[in-house]
């Protein structure tokens, strides 16, 4: 009843009256003659897509419903453009003839590289175009490595020193649980995306959940007609790697469908070495080395589809549906331990093999309507999904025991079967309107619920060993619900923009372990501020200020009390009383003309939550434990610049400097620590475009990173070259791609956990030194853009 009251009397809705602009005009050829269905593509100043029209049999276009502000217009017909308008609309407006020229200067799906800036500073986030890049053959996933301000480490994903990052697609939050993303990133296309978007403020109509935001902006499809694309990835490092897909849009005069496929059939390597120095009495007392590679061998299916039907001109009904399916993957890991005895010097050990097999699935359906009222700016919108997940896993472990003659001396086999079935359920609405020509108004309420059921059944253990206490036989389950809402003003100037809300989310918790009588129940409201204010002045002057407050809440399988192990000395475990974690941001921002950004900040978490090793000196156990820090604190200055050198070369360096601090608490004594550490990153990348037609691409990559600190451990400095080259052909329909990353094989990370009595170290090598070869072609009407978008849904990355 609580988050029924909440979430019904929190907000209440506006109306204003507003006003409808149209613009309208001609497009004609050099020799003055109408041009029928010709394109006309209305863009913000920042070059965002907004509405596009096709022109009649007398070469008139209209757009209609179009907002106060300042705009880019341009008109295209096969492969030449006009000459790009600046405009300002106040008022309806006619804009007269467009003239296409025979010989204008095109790019592929009409962009042209001058009219769009490589890296654009707004409000509230940064948008990198990369269209015109060597990216556009990549995946996703390997756009977003390239993405200036984004961090990826060890497929740890950061923007501005901050995880946790969620992912959205056309403004929709991606629907994959977290550890799978890299997964469904990989296996998706980047050749339809035509921007990325690091959201730095969160605006308050999204959950106030988890870190920043990343938006990948997806081609809009604007005209009538159906286009297609096949391609294919190969990929080689130790083991060869495989993607293949096809993406399929059509858009009549009612529908809108998009169908997109892809299959991934993977071999991967990891090694690892961990060292620990064992302590007895306080005293070091032998040293335990273990050398482990891990083969994966995975083959997974991306299938999504999304149907709009447009009711009329004010209303849009979706169905949409994203499905990831990994079948069968199998995880073959084995170890060799040796320990060697400081007191009698003798070396003893055990090998051990991890036969693990696992199915998952993940199923998505959505239900969106959108209703446009006869007001400029004013509408409604309501969506509804449901999400189930399912993660079934089997592991035979197999542990044989030597001694220093290297002799058998026993074995310990024991078997573990693990089912995670997760259900995700919500409800919201969104009301947008316009508060006079500067100001839009946003308020919304949302509604989810999510339920959680894990069960373990694990036998053979031997259960002599100190530490070793696993639940044979048990079930979790977790139930959580969160009823939010918001409202925003964003306010647009001549040379101040000003976006400010508040979002209020009500979290009612239950999760119990059948082993025990107890319930854990958790109940909180907190709020959410937000703001962030853009000044330009004379054009090449602009000043930046940010504030945000976030909550991140536990993954579900982190909350699972269960002990899981990997091998006789190395458990994960969960932990169902970890605690919210909550963030405060502020940052102030100097761009001098658009090129370069001086930023500095401060950053404060309370009860940050890791996946922490701490080692176990009286079991002799390595244990992966999910604990909350106490407070982590960084401050420091971000640079960045961003400038096209020439017509074909544009430069950009990253430069971060910043402190950072972990407190956090010894397992065993209790003890408050402090970890920290000074931190540089550095990156550059310069992009090339060779060739009278502009259809040989290339983007070199350095990066460099130095030793950090991560909770109770250190991590070495690493460092990455890489270089990407792209060659379109066939009319722009078809392209081949060439990557090769960490040339070098400088990337892979090593950490360290030095104190009291911890002292332990990791190594971990992943396949990181790759070379891809890709090759995409288009079919069909290749001019129109499409309709591939996703969905949101923010409990979806905490599974």
């Amino acid at each position: 009843m609580k988050s029924a009251f909440f979430l019904f009397s929190f907000f209440y809705f506006f109306a204003l009256n507003a006003q409808d602009f149209t613009i309208q005009g001609t497009v004609y050829d050099a020799d003055e003659k109408p041009l029928v269905f010709a394109n006309v593509l209305l863009r913000t100043m920042d070059s965002t897509l907004v509405k596009g029209a096709t022109t009649d049999a007398n070469g008139s276009f209209k757009l209609t419903n179009v907002t106060t502000g300042d705009y880019l217009l341009l008109a295209s017909y096969i492969e030449n453009t006009s000459e790009t308008l600046n405009i300002s609309v106040t008022d309806n407006l006619d804009v007269g003839p467009l003239i296409i020229s025979n010989d204008a200067q095109a790019l592929d799906e009409v962009v042209v590289v001058s009219q769009k800036p490589r890296l654009v500073e707004l409000a509230d986030r940064y948008v990198f175009n990369i269209e015109t890049t060597a990216l556009s053959d990549s995946d996703i996933w390997d756009v977003l490595k390239r993405t200036p301000g984004i961090v990826i480490v060890n497929d740890k994903l950061t923007v501005n020193n901050v995880g946790n990052i969620g992912i959205l697609i056309n403004g929709r939050k991606v629907n994959i649980p977290e550890k799978d993303i890299i997964n469904l990133l990989s296996g998706s296309s980047a050749s339809k995306v035509e921007a990325i978007e690091v959201i730095t403020n969160p605006p308050v109509k999204y959950s106030a959940e988890g870190g920043l935001l990343i938006d990948i902006k997806m081609k809009s499809n604007l005209v009538a007609g159906y286009n297609g694309s096949v391609y294919n990835r190969y990929t080689q490092g130790v083991f060869a790697k495989h993607t293949l897909g096809t993406d399929h849009f059509f858009k009549g005069n009612k529908t809108d469908f998009s169908l997109a496929y892809s299959l991934q059939k993977n071999k991967d390597l990891v090694r690892y070495t961990d060292v620990t120095n064992f302590f007895e009495n306080g005293t070091p007392n032998s040293v335990w080395t273990a050398e482990q590679n891990t083969i994966t061998k995975r083959q997974e299916h991306n299938i999504s589809a999304f149907f709009d039907y447009h009711l009329n001109e004010r209303n849009t009904i979706s169905l949409s549906t994203i499905n990831s399916l990994a079948p069968k993957v199998n995880r073959f890991s084995f170890s060799e331990t040796e320990i060697n005895s400081d007191q009698t010097n003798t070396i003893t050990g055990f090998d051990t093999e991890n036969d693990s097999d696992f199915d998952l699935y993940n199923a998505s359906v959505y239900l969106d309507w959108v209703h446009k009222f006869k007001q400029k700016g004013k509408q409604i919108s309501f969506n509804t999904h449901y999400t189930y997940y399912e993660y079934d896993r089997a592991q035979d472990i197999e542990t044989d025991f030597f001694d220093a003659n290297q002799n058998v001396t026993g074995a310990n086999d024991f078997i573990t079967k693990t089912l995670q079935n997760t259900g995700l359920f919500s409800i919201q609405t969104d009301f947008t309107t316009n508060l006079g020509n500067n100001t839009k108004l946003e308020t919304g309420l949302r509604y989810a619920k999510i339920s959680s059921d894990n069960t373990i059944d694990q036998q053979g253990f031997d259960r002599s060993q100190p530490g070793i206490d696993p639940t044979e036989t048990g079930e979790f389950v977790y139930n959580e619900a969160i009823s939010a809402g918001y409202l925003s003003l964003n306010n647009n100037w001549d040379n101040l923009k000003l976006n400010m809300g508040l979002r209020a989310e009500y979290t009612e918790t239950e999760s119990k372990l059948d082993t025990d009588t107890e319930i854990n129940i958790n109940d909180y409201l907190e709020f959410f501020p937000s703001l962030s204010l853009l000044y330009t002045h004379k054009k090449k002057h602009e000043f930046k200020f940010n504030y945000y407050r976030r909550i991140t809440r536990p993954r579900y399988g982190w909350l699972n009390p269960f002990q899981f192990f990997q091998n006789n000395n190395t458990v994960v475990e969960g932990n169902p009383n970890l605690l919210p974690s909550f963030s405060d941001f502020v940052s102030l921002g100097y761009i001098f003309n658009k090129n370069l950004t001086i930023r500095p900040f401060y950053n404060r978490r309370n009860n940050d939550f890791l996946q922490q090793v701490n080692q176990d000196n009286e079991g002799n156990l390595l244990r992966f434990i999910a604990t909350n820090l106490e407070e982590t604190i960084s401050y420091g200055v971000d640079t960045n610049f961003n400038k096209a050198m020439t017509n074909r070369w544009s430069s950009y360096i990253m430069f971060n400097y910043y402190f950072t601090e972990n407190n956090f608490r010894d397992l065993d004594s209790g003890q408050l620590l402090r970890n920290t550490a000074w931190i540089t990153q550095f990156r550059t990348t310069q992009s090339y475009t060779f060739l009278e037609d502009r259809s040989l691409y290339a983007d070199i990559v350095l990066s460099y990173f130095s030793p950090l600190v991560i909770g109770n451990s250190r991590r070495d400095g690493i460092s990455e070259f890489g270089f990407f080259v792209r060659k379109s052909f066939w009319d722009k329909n078809a392209s081949v791609s060439l990557t090769v990353d960490d040339l070098f094989n400088q990337g892979n990370p090593f950490f360290s956990r030095q104190y009291l009595t911890q002292d332990n170290t990791s190594s971990i090598r992943r396949e990181n030194r790759l070379v891809v070869l890709g090759f995409r072609y288009a079919f069909g009407n290749t001019k129109i853009r499409n309709n591939k978008k996703r969905k949101r849904v923010e409990e979806r990355n905490r599974i």
